[in-house]
């Protein structure tokens, strides 16, 4: 038989060996983001220094990054919504942008842990919202995923290609097809990504989603799924304005259009790659390393402006989710009238402390 007490102890030394290994990854992502900004400059050390800032472009970058949110906003509160329960827009997007500073906190769970928190002042169960933040942010982010994949073709140079293979040069002739092709696959695989999106949203969560009579657990509509990724297309595409309009800031180099797939593709790998790095709080450093690895296959902006340009989409992304989280915390700060506290289950406290 076991020892209990040696039992009772392996978690918690399984979590401190995990613990520790996050630490050393994320230490290892920034030296390696460190060094390669450090080996920048001494290139182009007065390059970098020469750089001029417009602040009117940033401060339209965030607006852009703010809009960007909104459609995730939306599938939100329809998710909560085809759970059962009744909340108003304003509510759900105080609580989705304020659920933004999670993620500066080490893990992803924080992120969940604050917007079904704020949300429960009106009325709606911890569990249900937990739950339907997990769904909508995997959702998302698989979206991103996907788009990150089907731009790859477009934002690779002329040398790169002529290191392919003859058959895949010949799809670069159409860089189109590569981005159909994969948006083709996904509208087609929903169904299934529909069940496997439920499957993960509740091991997420890590809290049990009621199950009775009354309040049967939430299944999602795959009509909404397909709203949602039609949403979540122009939402990333908003994304990679938003850093676009970062880069016209610099030397007053202003808006490069045909630029625009690239800014896309930088962003949704920077954040659909540093959700999964799960040891980097808001995907710090692996954002900032992507960002500058495939803008700089650009002759139009280069390394100096890559680099400088994701440190601005951070800075300016960190503005923009605190001032929005500001404002819309203190618009609907009070509950709405007729959304009691009375009507919470005591199994939404159980939730919070399995979170």
């Amino acid at each position: 038989m076991s020892d209990p007490a040696t039992t009772a102890e392996s978690p918690s030394v399984s979590r401190k060996i995990w613990r520790g290994v996050k630490w050393l990854l994320l230490a290892l992502v920034l030296y390696f983001v460190w060094q390669q900004g450090a080996e920048l400059y001494a290139e182009q050390g007065d390059t970098l220094t020469g750089i001029s800032i417009d602040p009117l472009w940033l401060v339209l970058s965030a607006a852009c990054y703010f809009i960007a949110w909104l459609p995730s906003v939306w599938f939100w509160r329809q998710l909560i919504l085809s759970s059962g329960e009744q909340v108003r827009f304003g509510p759900v997007a105080r609580a989705y942008y304020c659920g933004h500073l999670g993620k500066y906190i080490p893990g992803k769970v924080s992120v969940l842990l604050i917007r079904a928190t704020l949300l429960k002042d009106f009325g709606v169960r911890v569990s249900v919202a937990a739950l339907t933040a997990a769904y909508e942010t995997l959702a998302v982010m698989g979206v991103g995923l996907v788009v990150f994949l089907s731009l790859i073709p477009v934002v690779l140079n002329a040398e790169q290609v002529q290191q392919w293979p003859a058959w895949m040069q010949s799809v670069q002739a159409r860089p189109w097809l590569v981005p159909g092709l994969f948006l083709l696959a996904l509208f087609v695989s929903l169904p299934l990504l529909s069940r496997l999106l439920n499957l993960f949203a509740k091991k997420f969560t890590k809290s049990d989603v009621e199950a009775t009579e009354a309040a049967p657990p939430a299944a999602f509509s795959l009509r909404l799924l397909y709203a949602g990724v039609l949403l979540f297309l122009v939402s990333w595409t908003l994304h990679g304005l938003s850093l676009g309009l970062a880069l016209a800031s610099i030397n007053g180099a202003g808006l490069e259009w045909q630029e625009w797939p690239r800014w896309t593709a930088a962003v949704s790998a920077a954040y659909a790659l540093g959700f999964l790095a799960i040891f980097a709080p808001a995907g710090l450093g692996v954002r900032e390393g992507l960002i500058t690895t495939i803008l700089a296959g650009s002759a139009l902006i280069g390394p100096a402006n890559a680099f400088v340009a994701a440190l601005l989409i951070r800075i300016v992304s960190f503005a923009s989710e605190i001032l929005a989280a500001f404002v819309l915390y203190y618009c609907f700060g009070q509950s709405a009238s007729g959304e009691d506290d009375s009507v919470q289950s005591a199994a939404d406290s159980q939730s919070i402390d399995s979170l």
